[in-house]
């Protein structure tokens, strides 16, 4: 098999793992027909109502690397018995630079012939089948084909994660980072809504709500946007409000940028879309947007003007999302990495996904792997003696004190 860009071939060497006693059978596509064959034949399987990742469904993914650079080809790994499908892996050839941080620095590191694993994209139904998903990535590192394989955010609670857990050639390798991920579970496996939080919580709320609407003399309204030809100016709207606060000081939160704006059309397109506004005396003032797939909303940003923060107009808008996405019978909200006092308080289960960059033998990805060594021992240390959290702590007051009283962008 072989994938080519105009800059970077990568040649992957022919493989092709004999069947085991168990009935597991593998197959594998580089094409894009035979990747979207396998994804929805893995979208049909039955996922005992967990949540769902938006970026690995067959909808997404294959349009949106079409449209980013470098190297186009996917890679996906489909593990079936008896013709019933038992795992998943979805991935990306390219040549790249690992993802490496000490803080919010990112570590200069050399290009790679790489197969990225994205988030969701590597799953299994069974212990067995897991076990011989890591016995099949080690295959491909130790034969040569990639300098590097990269896992984006595998959920400890799932069987790879599990298998993953002491390492992938030997306990602790990897360079595994977690952080934290929160959910709410919004209605059950009937669709009836589920009550997060207590009812004198609820009842406090409640007031909380009124003051915003008193504030501005009940002139509070939510918008909601799905339609394919708004969501360019809701994504105007929603850069203009995150200019005026703390998310876009720390380079996150909706961008005009090429990417966002590929986000948002593909989810748009694909019926998936949602994009709330809470306007108040007719003056966005906050916002949530993010995709709903198979039961998931994810809410991929939010952000408000921090000149209302006394009335938490950000907390306001979540409630009355969660209200709606109740009412559609969404099973769960996923609000993505990091933990955040909104999140507990709303947050029914957190958990913490890793993400991992593992080397091959060539020279590059040995220099690699020692600047990854270095990099997690600063972090490490960072991490265990505090210094990074009253860092961070430190850059959040100075930034919201420059915000406070700063106005959306014109």
């Amino acid at each position: 098999m072989e994938a080519y860009t105009s800059d970077h071939p990568v040649k992957l060497k022919q493989s092709t793992p004999a069947p085991t006693k168990t009935e597991l059978s593998l197959s594998v596509e580089l094409t894009w027909d035979g990747a979207k064959k396998l994804l929805y034949a893995w979208e049909r399987t039955d996922h005992k109502g967990a949540a769902r990742v938006a970026t690995a469904k067959a909808d997404f993914f294959l349009p949106f690397i079409s449209e980013m650079p470098g190297e186009k080809t996917p890679y996906v790994a489909f593990w079936n018995r008896l013709g019933a499908p038992e795992g998943i892996l979805l991935g990306r050839l390219d040549f790249r630079r690992p993802v490496v941080r000490i803080g919010n620095w990112q570590v200069p590191m050399p290009l790679l012939r790489t197969l990225n694993i994205t988030e969701g994209g590597l799953e299994a139904l069974t212990r067995d089948t897991a076990l011989q998903q890591k016995k099949y990535l080690q295959e491909l590192l130790v034969s040569g084909n990639f300098d590097c394989i990269s896992i984006f955010r595998l959920s400890p609670d799932s069987e790879v994660g599990r298998v993953f857990e002491n390492g992938f050639l030997k306990p602790g390798d990897g360079f595994p980072v977690k952080i934290a991920r929160w959910f709410t579970e919004l209605t059950d496996r009937d669709g009836k809504p589920i009550a997060a939080n207590s009812a004198k919580t609820r009842s406090g709320f409640r007031r909380k709500d009124r003051k915003l609407v008193e504030a501005f003399k009940g002139a509070v309204e939510i918008r909601e946007i799905r339609d394919p030809e708004k969501v360019t100016e809701y994504l105007k709207v929603a850069v203009k409000i995150g200019a005026a606060g703390y998310q876009q000081s720390i380079g996150v939160g909706v961008k005009d940028d090429p990417v966002w704006n590929s986000i948002f059309r593909i989810h748009a397109a694909n019926g998936n879309f949602r994009g709330y506004l809470l306007e108040a005396e007719g003056e966005p003032i906050a916002y949530i947007v993010g995709p709903v797939v198979d039961g998931t909303f994810t809410l991929l940003a939010t952000s408000y003007l921090p000149k209302h923060s006394r009335l938490a107009p950000g907390t306001y808008l979540l409630r009355r999302v969660i209200e709606r996405l109740q009412e559609e019978g969404i099973r769960w909200i996923d609000y993505g990495e990091g933990d955040y006092s909104y999140k507990e308080l709303y947050g029914t289960y957190r958990r913490e996904d890793a993400s991992m960059n593992y080397y091959g033998s060539s020279p590059k990805a040995r220099i690699a792997k020692l600047l990854n060594s270095v990099a997690h021992s600063i972090m490490g240390f960072l991490q265990s003696s505090g210094l990074l959290m009253r860092l961070k702590k430190i850059r959040r007051f100075i930034i919201d004190h420059l915000n406070k009283n700063k106005p959306a962008a014109d």
